[in-house]
């Protein structure tokens, strides 16, 4: 009795470095996918529609135009990963939701750039730019309305 429990060694907690939590995941998801494509024929084309509808369907983290884009599921937000136990325990947490000073929430219209991108949802409303985009479309007004007034001066007399 005494040499089995002096023989018994406690067991030891196998501990991963170098892999966060998403990085598993993604391995996993991976693998689950690898599987998946060993019954799919050898050649894909570039007709293909499951992958078609795979590369559009994918989400990035981040994406600014993402907001743009109809999808299935309308109420869609990113997977908040702070409620992980191992997250809470490490106090790294990337908060999901829109926050009130959003300018989404407060209804305030972004200042327009020459891409057309609208910003994040953390944007609080400031443009804290040096004013070349504001400057830029003023250009491009002027130039706008001088091009007309000079087509309606030419035409004046006809």
């Amino acid at each position: 009795m005494r040499k089995s429990k002096e023989s018994e060694k406690p067991k030891e907690i196998h501990i991963e470095w170098g892999k966060g939590l998403a990085q598993k995941r993604e391995a996993e998801a991976r693998l689950k996918e690898l599987e998946a494509e060993k019954s799919k024929p050898f050649a894909r084309t570039r007709d293909d529609p499951e992958l078609d509808s795979m590369l559009k369907n994918r989400i990035r983290w981040g994406d600014p135009m993402a907001h743009l884009v109809k999808r299935k599921d309308p109420e869609f937000l990113l997977e908040d990963f702070g409620d992980d136990e191992k997250m809470k325990e490490s106090g790294f947490i990337v908060p999901q939701n829109i926050p009130s000073y959003s300018w989404l929430k407060r209804g305030v219209d972004p200042p327009p750039n020459r891409y057309g991108i609208k910003p994040g949802r953390h944007w609080d409303g400031v443009d804290r730019s040096n004013g070349f985009e504001k400057d830029m479309f003023k250009l491009k007004n002027e130039k706008q309305a001088m091009e007309q007034e000079a087509y309606l001066w030419s035409v004046s007399d006809m």
